[in-house]
């Protein structure tokens, strides 16, 4: 009994033995699945120009934008500008009320009346103790005046010679104080420090004002600029000069030309880029501050380079580059290279030849060596 029991034992595990190795094992006439070839579509790499532009984007500004302020603090009495006009430099754009100014250049006169009229009295004693003082040493010379005369009559020209002086110190003052009173005066008066047009009105006739209160702002727009940032890899291609074509929003299909005015010398540390002034005539005023613009500047042309389309070009670890078709267009490889100039529709492509077949369409399923499926006359 017991050996029959070890007999159906053994039977069972080699009966679970054979049905796995029945299972795991594959079927006949039947192959494993593979990654199947990918449908791609061809070009070529041709020779050509490409033209090396760079854009931008950047606001407009006057060539000179500021803030008129009063000097002093008071109370607005009259604004002879308004929004839009038009005004020459030294042009009176507003005033203060100027009672108090006004009167202290009369009192500022008055004072130095009061001086003056005290250096001519002194002036007067001091002729008048002068001719005193020779008739006394006259007399001494004769024995006939005694020596405290003579000593009282030099002490007193001493004396006025002093107050002369004190006099003319004086006068130099109150002119100071005059001078003073006169330029507070004409701080009332507000006027345009350049020649340009009210870009904003900040305030009415009577409000008060200090010196850091703006009533309007004045922008000079004979000629414009706008500023853009370069980044390092375009800086060296930057010279004074530079012509740059400029397109905004306001005016659909139209180009306005400027140049580079000024260059930064030193570039942003935390974004590697650098500010570059680009000056636009603008003797029509189409061109206003505050509008946003774009920038182009052709840095040059690279001619009889090889191009490839730009939409063939893909990344695999880091590395740029191609799929190229192999083995008679049955297997894809990826070839390494160096992208130059890009336009729209071309990129400069380094390191592929004249004419060689690149990948245009399904080349970014695709995987070095995968297998494709292409018309081989594509491109041709």
């Amino acid at each position: 009994m017991r050996r029959f029991l070890f007999i159906l034992v053994l039977l069972s595990i080699g009966g679970g033995i054979a049905w796995r190795l029945y299972t795991a094992a594959p079927a006949k006439n039947m192959m494993p699945l593979g990654k199947p070839p990918i449908a791609v579509e061809l070009d070529k790499a041709i020779q050509g120009d490409i033209d090396d532009v760079a854009e931008f984007t950047g606001t407009l500004a006057g060539e000179a934008e500021v803030l008129v302020s009063p000097k002093i603090s008071g109370r607005v009495e009259k604004i002879r500008v308004d929004l839009g006009d038009e005004v020459a430099a030294g042009q009176s754009l507003a005033s203060l009320d100027d009672v108090e100014a006004r009167n202290a250049v009369e009192e500022a006169n008055a004072k130095l009346a009061v001086a003056r009229a005290s250096l001519e009295e002194c002036e007067t004693n001091l002729t008048t103790a002068q001719s005193e003082l020779e008739r006394i040493r006259t007399l001494r010379e004769k024995k006939v005046a005694a020596p405290s005369e003579l000593e009282n009559a030099e002490a007193n020209v001493s004396t006025l010679l002093a107050r002369k002086k004190v006099s003319q110190a004086t006068i130099e003052q109150q002119e100071a104080a005059l001078r003073a009173a006169q330029a507070r005066l004409s701080y009332t008066q507000i006027t345009a420090p350049i020649a340009g047009f009210v870009g904003k009105r900040f305030l009415d006739e009577g409000a008060m004002v200090s010196p850091s209160t703006p009533i309007v702002s004045l922008a000079e727009m004979a000629t414009v600029k706008t500023i853009i940032s370069v980044v390092e890899r375009d800086y060296a291609k930057i010279k004074l000069g530079l012509k740059a074509m400029l397109a905004v929003d306001a005016y659909p299909g139209k180009v306005f030309e400027g140049h580079v005015s000024r260059i930064a010398p030193v570039l942003n540390a935390d974004t590697r880029t650098a500010e570059v002034e680009i000056e636009i005539p603008n003797s029509n005023l189409l061109l206003k501050p505050g509008m946003f613009t774009r920038v182009r500047i052709h840095f040059g042309t690279h001619r009889g380079v090889a191009l490839i389309p730009l939409r063939a070009l893909v990344k695999r670890e880091s590395q740029q580059g191609v799929f190229i078709p192999a083995e008679k267009n049955t297997k894809a490889r990826f070839l390494p290279i160096e992208p130059g100039i890009a336009s729209a529709d071309v990129v400069e492509a380094s390191g592929i030849e004249i004419g060689q077949p690149v990948i245009v369409m399904g080349q970014h399923l695709l995987n070095d060596g995968d297998g494709i499926v292409s018309d081989a006359s594509a491109g041709k």
